[in-house]
């Protein structure tokens, strides 16, 4: 049970992709951060599965990492499924490979942060501390 205060963070990854390190390493600084609950539920995720999980576990805000092509189009199912859901107003954060072409797309279609390869970890813990602080 996450502490007052305490943002909910869930991180995964879906479809097929499968490159994890970077997304478990995040899920261990996440939490070693302070103030931050991470629920790290792995690879192989399904839109409408991840879509659930956010509802389910009281979810602040979203993490998820790609390291293949199909990015953009996964995104913009599981933002339209958060939104069906009623939790569109959740942030959600991208990272892993993504093409800075497709920086602005993911920003209009509702994407909150984007951190690719380089990104500082601290600037990474900031971004989820703040965008997924509860909003009085």
């Amino acid at each position: 049970m996450s502490k007052p205060n305490t943002v909910r963070c869930m991180l995964g990854m879906l479809g097929t992709d499968v490159h994890s390190k970077g997304i478990r390493t995040l899920a261990r600084l996440l939490d070693e951060a302070g103030g931050i609950d991470v629920d790290y539920i792995g690879e192989h995720n399904s839109v409408e599965g991840m879509a659930d999980a956010v509802v389910d576990r009281k979810i602040d805000i979203v993490g998820v990492s790609f390291s293949s092509a199909a990015y953009v189009e996964y995104t913009r199912q599981l933002i339209e499924a958060m939104k069906a859901k009623g939790v569109g107003h959740i942030p959600v954060m991208l990272g892993g490979m993504i093409h800075p072409d497709d920086v602005a797309e993911l920003m209009e279609m509702g994407v909150a942060g984007v951190f690719g390869a380089g990104s500082k970890t601290e600037d990474i813990v900031s971004f989820v501390q703040n965008a997924g602080a509860p909003k009085i």
